[in-house]
């Protein structure tokens, strides 16, 4: 993480972009729609005590936050991922949502601030 990237590490986007900055830029706006709506899924998936497809949801999200670079939002999508598969420790998993929750609008903000000014 440099010293602009607080919430966001995108070192594995740049690598795996290997210096297309296109990629990176699709990436980006790709990563700006998705974890929003991941996210509002979980949350949905959570409340409406659906432990499978929060296990499913939570496991699709790992790739995105893989992206974003945010180890205490992998480590808390992780532990709702494994609580809701093993329909264990269920009542931990609003937490482990707050811990997302209070992240995502200063990733998004930073995703943002990488987005190439013409698109």
């Amino acid at each position: 993480m440099n010293i602009a990237e607080k919430y966001t590490n995108l070192e594995y986007l740049y690598l795996m972009a290997d210096g297309d900055q296109d990629m990176v830029q699709t990436i980006l706006l790709m990563l700006l729609e998705e974890l929003p709506e991941e996210f509002e899924k979980i949350k949905m998936l959570n409340s409406e005590r659906n432990w499978e497809e929060l296990s499913k949801v939570s496991h699709k999200m790992k790739s995105t936050l893989t992206f974003v670079g945010n180890e205490e939002m992998t480590n808390a999508n992780k532990a709702i991922e494994d609580c809701s598969k093993n329909n264990m420790d269920t009542h931990l998993i609003e937490s482990y949502i707050r811990d997302i929750e209070d992240k995502i609008p200063k990733v998004v903000e930073e995703l943002k601030q990488k987005i190439a000014p013409n698109g």
